[in-house]
């Protein structure tokens, strides 16, 4: 897999594409669970994974603007406090 940095590509290094692999598959697992009527369980794990997925995007990075870390760990942390109070969740 590749990263932007600046205007060329550069490989990823290992330890990133083993994060950005396990932040793809808490999401993917987490709607698979979803679909099964696991509702808590799945927006806990797709905001984990979002929430890995955006800062690993933000480190890897060339230009570290803070509002491309702040807005999508915002809604990550809403989705994960929305899970905690549904009412009747499986």
């Amino acid at each position: 897999m590749l990263a932007t940095l600046g205007n060329k590509l550069r490989p990823l290094k290992g330890s990133e594409l083993a994060w950005r692999t396990l932040a793809i598959a808490l999401v993917v697992t987490g709607v698979t669970i979803g679909i099964f009527s696991a509702v808590r369980t799945c927006s806990i794990l797709v905001a984990l994974g979002g929430g890995l997925y955006a800062y690993i995007a933000y480190t890897t990075s060339a230009t570290r603007r803070t509002i491309e870390l702040l807005i999508p760990s915002g809604v990550t942390l809403l989705l994960f406090i929305v899970s905690l109070t549904l009412p009747h969740a499986k």
